[in-house]
């Protein structure tokens, strides 16, 4: 196991979609630049500790799950992917 930074920035995007957030508000609610927070989603860039921290917090999903892929539950799953159901359903309405 090792740390992929193209794969935390697709897991970050993932998470990002499912909550309904633009880059735009999620790196103004981390109180980062939108193109800082870009660059992480792309892989082009990391983030600091204290930002993968602020992240985990933000979202409520671990560290390891950020940085690994790892520790997601199966009930967990399903969480997001009914979150993710009812955010396109709202959208559309």
């Amino acid at each position: 196991m090792y740390f992929d930074q193209k794969e935390f920035g697709k897991r970050l995007k993932e998470i990002r979609m499912v909550h309904g957030l633009t880059q735009e508000k999620l790196a103004e609610e981390l109180n980062i630049s939108w193109d800082h927070l870009s660059k992480i989603e792309r892989g082009a860039r990391s983030c600091s500790i204290d930002l993968l921290i602020a992240i985990s917090g933000y979202f409520g999903v671990s560290t390891d799950y950020l940085l690994t892929g790892k520790e997601m539950s199966k009930e967990r799953n399903r969480i997001l992917s009914v979150i993710r159901d009812l955010t396109e359903i709202a959208q559309s309405l």
